[in-house]
């Protein structure tokens, strides 16, 4: 049993983060209605950056580490600006550069720290 269980936490998060976003269309900030998407999932991201760091102040015996957690906060992050980036049909050609540019990086952290083990 992990010491700090985190899903409910979690999704009382993600349900904030969507709270925010549906204010932001509210009041104009945000154009699009999928808009409150990509901006939950930038939000949302950033928030599992936030668990990966709290997993390295307590670690626990079994699960994902903290690596995968923060590896999947960035692609999620990443995926929430590229969505935000291409529904503004801004650098719509470096869109996909950028996410395997990302992807690519993970990737080779991985693959180093599999090897260096």
């Amino acid at each position: 049993m992990p010491k700090r269980p985190v899903g409910v936490l979690s999704l009382g998060i993600l349900i904030l983060v969507l709270a925010v976003s549906t204010a932001a269309f509210a009041f104009n900030v945000l154009v699009d209605i999928s808009e409150i998407f990509s901006v939950t999932l930038i939000l949302f991201g950033l928030w599992i950056i936030v668990l990966a760091g709290l997993r390295v102040v307590n670690p626990e015996g079994y699960g994902g580490g903290v690596f995968n957690t923060f590896s999947g906060g960035i692609l999620i992050t990443t995926l929430g600006i590229l969505w935000l980036l291409y529904v503004r049909v801004l650098l719509v050609e470096y869109l996909l550069p950028t996410l395997l540019l990302v992807i690519g990086i993970l990737v080779a952290v991985a693959g180093i720290r599999a090897w260096r083990k």
